[in-house]
């Protein structure tokens, strides 16, 4: 929580510095009158509702990390690999770190360029405020029964770093990650008794995303309508039957997806704020035709892939 506390802190101290130089420099350029002074109003405003919120998202994060993870659960610190992609869940938990941290930095930045931001204070706090937070969830598993991960670690800093090359390349805004979710069956089936977002990886599906009208060259973008992606995805299967059921004849299984992607960027939006918003939904994949693989079967089509 001191953590936190003190980036919040170091946000505050950012926009008093970046308020003080922008009305140095306006004052330089035109005189004051009450419409300059009513925009600069607004601009204020946004920067500490932006504050607040963080500081409220902080708190409550923590907060339920705590009841999920952690209460009643201290151990004395233990650092310890858990086999990466041939661990418990296949390797799903790591792509989860990845996106996690890489969707966290982007709407991070989206929101703090949304509140008039200097471009370097966007990027300080989209890198900073995301691995304080991942590194915060790895020290409190390191003194709980869930031991601290390096691999995790390593998948949050990825993630952070794949959402800073793409916003400095444009090439790679071409290939985005996305997540889905649909609840699994157990969870349905028992009234979501014992269910978490973080435990349910049956329900889970991490998409690599490409934009194929934006990668194809000018005279061929008219054969690929601009609002459809093609999109990758990766899950698993019997997650739950394992955890629940046991049985020497169940394991989990790998699952990979390849379905079409709505692009929702390209939705031509003037508004700000509208803007901002439909950016940080399309984080998220939307239900879509496509096909699914489990391990060694073929593929099948699915008129929605769910999970």
């Amino acid at each position: 929580m001191k953590t936190y506390l003190l980036l919040i802190l170091l946000i505050g101290q950012l926009v008093r510095t970046e308020a003080n130089c922008d009305s140095i420099q306006w004052e330089q350029k035109t005189s004051l009158n009450d419409s300059i002074h009513s925009n600069k109003e607004q601009v204020g405003s946004k920067q500490k509702w932006i504050i607040a919120s963080l500081i409220a998202q902080q708190t409550a994060s923590l907060y339920l990390e705590y009841n999920w993870w952690w209460k009643n659960n201290y151990h004395p610190f233990v650092m310890r690999s858990d086999g990466g992609f041939g661990n418990y869940s296949l390797g799903l938990d790591k792509v989860g770190h990845f996106y996690t941290s890489y969707m966290y930095s982007n709407l991070l930045y989206e929101l703090m360029k949304w509140g008039d931001f200097r471009e370097s204070t966007s990027e300080w706090v989209s890198v900073v405020l995301p691995f304080a937070w991942a590194l915060s969830i790895e020290i409190g598993d390191g003194f709980s029964s869930f031991e601290f991960s390096p691999q995790d670690l390593l998948a949050n800093s990825l993630g952070i770093g794949y959402a800073v090359l793409q916003r400095k390349v444009p090439y790679l805004q071409h290939f985005n990650y996305k997540f889905s979710y649909f609840p699994h069956a157990h969870y349905l089936n028992n009234n979501f008794n014992g269910w978490s977002l973080t435990s349910d990886y049956d329900g889970h599906i991490y998409w690599l995303t490409a934009d194929i009208n934006g990668l194809l060259p000018k005279n061929a973008k008219k054969y690929w309508p601009k609002y459809i992606n093609l999109g990758l995805g990766y899950g698993i299967n019997n997650f739950a039957a394992v955890i629940h059921h046991g049985g020497p004849n169940t394991v989990v299984q790998r699952e990979f997806m390849l379905g079409l992607d709505l692009n929702l960027n390209r939705i031509p939006i003037k508004n700000k704020t509208m803007k901002t918003i439909v950016k940080m939904a399309d984080y998220i994949h939307l239900p879509m035709p496509g096909f699914k693989k489990t391990n060694q079967e073929t593929w099948k089509f699915n008129g929605l892939l769910l999970n």
